[in-house]
């Protein structure tokens, strides 16, 4: 395993270097697991979570700040959002797969 210089002579420490990082060989790189659907629709619901106004129940393509001003932009200061800020759904409460 490479180690930074200056840790180098202390190989029973961790690096406390904290912008150097490890090297790895690609030969035992490992693929990255495929997430099945039941994970899929789970960060889906996650994200509809943070990206829905519980005022308007629009959803946009961004989190929102709902724990410190509870609602959307527009419904804190008042103005019409432009509709390329969210998505245009006919169900606000059912939220289809983003991905």
């Amino acid at each position: 395993m490479l180690r930074c210089k200056g840790c180098s002579y202390r190989p029973d420490q961790a690096c406390i270097h904290p912008t150097r990082a490890w090297l790895y060989s690609l030969e035992f790189a490992r693929p990255k697991r495929v997430p099945t659907l039941a994970q899929e629709e789970a960060l889906d619901r996650a994200m509809a979570a943070r990206s829905t106004c519980p005022q308007c129940r629009r959803r946009y393509y961004f989190c929102l700040p709902l724990r410190t001003q509870g609602v959307c932009d527009p419904c804190d200061k008042g103005y019409e959002p432009s509709p390329d800020t969210y998505m245009a759904s006919t169900a606000p409460v059912v939220h289809p797969l983003a991905a």
